[in-house]
């Protein structure tokens, strides 16, 4: 039976072996403090990676506040990617930082990996960049609720903010002239920083910011001007295309942390094969020192973290 339990919400995952009735009275037996139960009815959807659900118990409700290793996480499943099986995987990378590390988390949803790595380790700050502003709202909450001090959670495309990282605050935001994606931000209610845009849209003025600024005023700038001890890359369908990236941004000797899936068989030569190709695109070297199942999505088919050291960076 495969359901994921986040707070007080379950979601259960197809395929189903039971009946919904019958999925619902075994969770409810086993789990006195649901609230809500849910069916997760689609794999997870562009642009922000989430899925859609049904409700089958319950209160009418996704928001929620998940606890896991002392750490608490309040997010809405239905607007932000949150799994709770990769806490273990969190608590893992977070105990590999050394003191007075610079980390970078890209892709980091509601600050679930730069929160973990705050409180578990003495690294020196961490920057985490996101495309969901719905997830920026969130990782900003939960940075209160944390009571943490030394992220700098940005909103914006990796391709985008990655560039201008040296020169951007706490809640400043990177954004393009997308009708849609503004319209995301406005009804997240996020309230950005110093918000920086390409072109004007009467839109805009709906979103909630400090200071509005253009991003003229950073590209005269040196890009890429900011390093990084550790960047942890955890979007395994695509996180292998940002590398060109993140490559400019690690310091040499520098580790990332590359999440994959991959088919069971060949993962090590799967990996190699993968940073040998782009090796040899971005030109730079590496030192593989774990290639780790992380968990599975499906019969055969795992996420795959592999550990590696750039120990040389001619970028």
């Amino acid at each position: 039976m495969s359901y994921d339990i986040i707070g007080d919400i379950a979601i259960i995952k197809k395929p189903l072996k039971y009946d919904e009735e019958g999925y619902v009275k075994r969770i409810l037996e086993k789990h006195k403090f649901i609230r809500t139960i849910l069916l997760q009815e689609t794999d997870v959807l562009p642009p922000y990676r989430i899925p859609k659900y049904k409700i089958l118990y319950g209160e009418n409700k996704t928001e929620t506040i998940n606890i896991e290793y002392r750490l608490r996480f309040k997010v809405d499943v239905s607007k932000c990617y949150y799994s709770p099986r990769l806490s273990n995987e969190r608590y893992r990378i977070a105990k590999q930082v050394r003191e007075n590390e610079e980390v970078l988390v890209m892709f980091s949803g509601v600050n679930a990996y730069p929160i973990y790595i705050a409180k578990y380790s003495k690294a020196k700050v961490i920057y985490s960049i996101e495309l969901n502003p719905f997830a920026v709202k969130y990782g900003l909450e939960n940075l209160r609720i944390n009571k943490i001090n030394n992220i700098i959670t940005l909103l914006g495309d990796v391709k985008d903010v990655s560039k201008y990282i040296g020169y951007l605050e706490n809640g400043d935001g990177i954004i393009k002239n997308d009708k849609e994606y503004i319209k995301d931000i406005i009804d997240s209610g996020l309230e950005t920083n110093n918000l920086y845009i390409y072109e004007y849209d009467e839109m805009i003025k709906n979103i909630k910011y400090k200071k509005l600024k253009y991003i003229s005023e950073l590209e005269n700038l040196e890009k890429f001007n900011k390093k990084f001890d550790r960047i942890i890359m955890p979007l395994p369908k695509e996180s292998h295309t940002f590398l060109e990236y993140a490559i400019p941004l690690i310091k040499n000797n520098g580790i990332i942390h590359l999440y994959q899936f991959f088919e069971e068989e060949k993962i090590k030569e799967k990996a190699i094969d993968l940073l040998e190709k782009y090796s040899n695109e971005l030109e730079f070297k590496y030192e593989i020192f774990n290639i780790l199942k992380v968990g599975d999505i499906s019969p055969g088919n795992y996420r795959v973290c592999i550990d590696f050291k750039v120990i040389k960076n001619k970028i």
